[in-house]
C-alpha cells in the first residue's frame, strides 16, 4: 500500500534500509556524526544503510557509530508476545520521574544489557531524591571551603574523562555522588567563607548535570504554594501555643498532599516530594 513505482523488477517501493538512509541524508546530510542504533540493528539494518549510501554519495555514510545492547525485564528479553514490554510512558504513569528513568539507564554501560526490575527503579528513584536534597543544600550555603573547591574541579575532570572513554555514563553518575558525598562532609563544617569555591561548586554541579540530566523536575503549582504557605503559618501559629498535636496533623496533612517539610534555625522549608 502507498508509494509504490514500476521497476524493471515488477511494481513495488524502497525498503526500510532505503528509507532511513534517504531520510538521514535529507535531515543531516551525506554524513551523520553520530549514528546509534539497538545492538539488533548492525546487521542487516546498519551494514544496508552503509552500502547505499556510501555507493551513491562517495562519502563517509557516519563517522561514529553506536550500538546499545537489549533492555531486559526481569533477566528476560521484551517482548509483545510475553507480554514484558515496558516503555517509558508505563514508568512514567507508575510515577517514576524522568529523571529517575535517566538514572536507571545511565547506571549501566550502553554496551551492556540493562536489567529493568523493581530494585533498580526504586534505587534510582532514591539517588535523584538524594541528588536534588543535596541541590537544595548547595543552593542555600552560604560558605564553601578549599576542599569543596577541590572536589568540584576533580568532579568536573572525572566525569569528562567517563565520558570521553566510550560514553561511560556510569563512572560519570559514580563521580558526580562521589562529588555530592565530599560536598556535603565539607558543607557539614558550615563555613562562612570561600564564595570562590562554592561558586565553582554550584558551576561544576549545574554542568554535570546539564549533561546527565538526573535532578529532579521542579514544577510548583502555585496554588498548591499558596495552600502549603497558609498550612505553614497555621502550623508556625500552633506550635508557638504549644498545641503540638495541631502542629503535627498539618505535618501529616501536608505528607499526605506530598509536600516535605524540614524545620531549620532559619525557619521551615517545603518542597514537593519527589
Amino acid at each position: 500500500t502507498g508509494a509504490a513505482w514500476d521497476s524493471p523488477w515488477g511494481r513495488g517501493r524502497p525498503g526500510w534500509h532505503l528509507e532511513c538512509s534517504a531520510m538521514a541524508m535529507d535531515i543531516l546530510g551525506e554524513t551523520l556524526d553520530l549514528h546509534c542504533g539497538g545492538i539488533d540493528l548492525v546487521f542487516p539494518h546498519h551494514e544496508d544503510e552503509i552500502a547505499q549510501s556510501e555507493a551513491a554519495t562517495g562519502a563517509p555514510f557516519a563517522r561514529v557509530w553506536c550500538h546499545g545492547e537489549f533492555l531486559l525485564t526481569d533477566g528476560a528479553k521484551m517482548a509483545k508476545r510475553v507480554g514484558n514490554v515496558q516503555n517509558v510512558q508505563d514508568l512514567r504513569a507508575a510515577g517514576i520521574s524522568a529523571a529517575a528513568v535517566r538514572h536507571l539507564m545511565f547506571s549501566t554501560h550502553y554496551r551492556q544489557q540493562l536489567n529493568l526490575q523493581p530494585e533498580a527503579l526504586e534505587a534510582a528513584v532514591t539517588a535523584v531524591q538524594r541528588l536534588g536534597n543535596f541541590a537544595d543544600r548547595l543552593a542555600e550555603a552560604s560558605g564553601g571551603t578549599t576542599g569543596l573547591g577541590a572536589a568540584a574541579a576533580e568532579l568536573e575532570r572525572a566525569v569528562r574523562a567517563a565520558l570521553y572513554a566510550d560514553l561511560n555514563a556510569p563512572e560519570a553518575l559514580a563521580a558526580l555522588h562521589v562529588f555530592v558525598n565530599r560536598a556535603n562532609a565539607e558543607l557539614d563544617t558550615r563555613p562562612t567563607g570561600g564564595a570562590d569555591a562554592l561558586e565553582a561548586a554550584r558551576a561544576a554541579f549545574a554542568a554535570v548535570d546539564g549533561v546527565l540530566d538526573v535532578l529532579p523536575e521542579r514544577s510548583t503549582d502555585p496554588a498548591l504554594a499558596a495552600w502549603v504557605e497558609e498550612q505553614l503559618a497555621a502550623r508556625r501559629s500552633a506550635r508557638a501555643r504549644r498545641d503540638f498535636a495541631a502542629a503535627d496533623a498539618i505535618r501529616a496533612e501536608l505528607t499526605a498532599r506530598g509536600v516535605a517539610i524540614e524545620d531549620t534555625p532559619a525557619g521551615t522549608r517545603w518542597k514537593q516530594a519527589r
